[in-house]
């Protein structure tokens, strides 16, 4: 059942947001990004796994929140930079998160444009972050931002990257070959869950619309990033960058170490040690 707008300006309150943002986790986990909840957790352990505690961490590409939110509730004493380039999905979270206040700050910026740390409230942190976000991103784009982040690194600090990593040493076993009729259950099982992820993907956005709380949010989203709502993907390359592609490119930025503390499927979380 749908949750109805409580305040009559439109406002909501602060459970029909995290309402939103909890529907936004498991649009995925449910349907495209089944190891979704599992790669949190690997994240989660890979920042506890650090000798000292944690005091600050910048999550690029943070969408409204979902691991934002992890980060806090995990960490009581961190703060969290949650950094996105789509405005709407910003003030959802804001708006979900709300309840811990200062602890929490929202940067609108574009990680494809350089000198995008220059809009960041603070230039230094413990951990940067990132879940299911970069993989949209061109190889170049990947290049720079992890050349940025390890900047933004203190001596010690830690990049966290997990994602849909394939590798390109990823075969098909020798004489393996699919007969028709499996090859056909395949599809349609990935179509299958394709539609499912379009159909809540819509009610989601279209939600929105129908909130005068968010008019001001949409429009900034129009001038920013043109294109219908439901969004569609519109840029990024056909096929992500490949684990060893990330791999490389954290050594290329000058990470001393880097290594996979969590695998499923083709989702990984790789972790460079600055």
């Amino acid at each position: 059942m749908r949750d109805p707008c409580p305040d009559k300006n439109g406002s909501g309150s602060a459970q029909f947001w995290e309402r939103r943002l909890e529907e936004w986790d498991a649009m995925f986990s449910e349907t495209l990004d089944p190891t979704r909840l599992g790669r949190m957790d690997a994240i989660l352990d890979a920042l506890r796994s650090r000798s000292r505690s944690l005091s600050r961490v910048l999550d690029l590409g943070s969408g409204p929140g979902p691991l934002t939110s992890r980060i806090l509730r995990r960490f009581p004493k961190c703060r969290v930079v949650a950094l996105d380039t789509d405005p709407v999905l910003l003030e959802v979270g804001k708006r979900a998160l709300a309840r811990f206040g200062r602890r929490v700050s929202w940067v609108l910026a574009d990680l494809r444009k350089t000198g995008w740390p220059s809009g960041l409230p603070v230039q230094r942190y413990d951990a940067v972050v990132s879940s299911l976000s970069l993989h949209w991103l061109e190889e170049d784009e990947i290049r720079g931002i992890y050349r940025e982040a390890r900047k933004l690194l203190r001596s010690d600090g830690l990049l966290v990257e997990g994602d849909f990593l394939p590798s390109d040493r990823t075969k098909r076993p020798v004489g393996r070959q699919r007969l028709p009729t499996e090859e056909l259950r395949v599809k349609e099982r990935a179509d299958a869950t394709l539609r499912a992820f379009k159909e809540r993907w819509g009610v989601w956005w279209r939600s929105l619309t129908e909130l005068s709380t968010m008019r001001v949010a949409l429009r900034r989203r129009k001038s920013r990033l043109p294109g219908t709502i439901p969004p569609r993907r519109t840029t990024g390359p056909k096929t992500p960058a490949s684990f060893e592609f990330h791999e490389q490119a954290l050594r290329g930025a000058g990470f001393r170490e880097t290594a996979v503390v969590w695998q499923e499927r083709d989702f990984r979380v790789l972790i460079g040690n600055r």
